[in-house]
């Protein structure tokens, strides 16, 4: 996650740059392809390691939504296999039209 989180803090100093200066700079648009490239590769090694628990039940907890997430833990954990992994995904902020913005892995554990 860290390195997630740096790579898209590298990204986020690179929405100053204009397109032209994107189209002039053939070193800054290299820039911003590594940083995407290990930024996506994250994402992928998140989703691996989750997927890695077999048959593991994931229980996303939103910031801020208190309702939302007692009622989706009390729901997932009513409906859960015996014996069955638990890995929680924290959604720390959103975007318009519902994008994730920031996420983490808080735990998986039976």
């Amino acid at each position: 996650m860290d390195e997630l989180n740096e790579r898209l803090a590298r990204l986020e100093a690179l929405k100053a740059k204009s397109r032209s200066e994107f189209d002039a700079d053939p070193y800054l648009r290299d820039i911003a392809e590594r940083n995407l490239e290990v930024a996506a590769q994250c994402c992928l090694d998140i989703c691996h390691r989750i997927i890695s628990i077999e048959n593991a039940l994931v229980i996303f907890q939103v910031e801020g939504e208190t309702d939302f997430n007692r009622w989706n833990k009390e729901t997932s954990l009513r409906n859960r296999e015996k014996g069955q992994q638990i890995s929680y995904v924290r959604v720390r902020r959103w975007r318009k039209h519902s994008a994730i913005e920031e996420v983490s892995f808080i735990s998986a554990g039976g």
